[in-house]
């Protein structure tokens, strides 16, 4: 199976994001409390964080792999856009936790949470854009 560029480089990305909800995992479990100056804050702050990574990422590859079935219209820029609103949604919403664990900023926290939002909700009417688009084709080949 031949992807998109676009594809390639979701997957690219959640490749990554995966790997580092992982690692970032392992790292509350076993060394942080020990290292961030907020102690075990820090460690229930990453344990969100990464359950919200590793939950967003496993959701952008579905997205992602909805849009690439979906035929080229309406439907499938709607999958795409959800699938860059759950990539953003990864890199902001954990990333003020990761950073509020170590006493830094977290004003992107509510954009995280809102682009999450966004990013179901538009997964939500691609999907039903792009049923609806098949059941009309399908029905037309009868």
């Amino acid at each position: 199976m031949k992807l998109s560029r676009f594809a390639a480089g979701m997957f690219a990305f959640a490749g990554l994001s995966g790997l580092l909800a992982v690692a970032l995992a392992a790292l509350a479990a076993h060394a942080l409390a020990g290292i961030a100056p907020t102690g075990e804050q820090a460690v229930i702050w990453f344990k969100e964080a990464t359950a919200f990574q590793m939950t967003h990422t496993l959701a952008l590859i579905l997205v992602t792999i909805v849009a690439e079935r979906a035929e080229t219209g309406l439907a499938q820029r709607i999958l795409r856009i959800a699938a860059v609103f759950m990539a953003a949604a990864v890199l902001m919403f954990p990333g003020s936790l990761y950073s509020a664990s170590f006493n830094g900023p977290v004003m992107l926290a509510p954009f995280g949470g809102v682009a999450a939002m966004g990013g179901w909700a538009l997964f939500g009417v691609g999907a039903w854009l792009a049923s609806r688009g098949s059941i009309s084709d399908s029905s037309q080949e009868q």
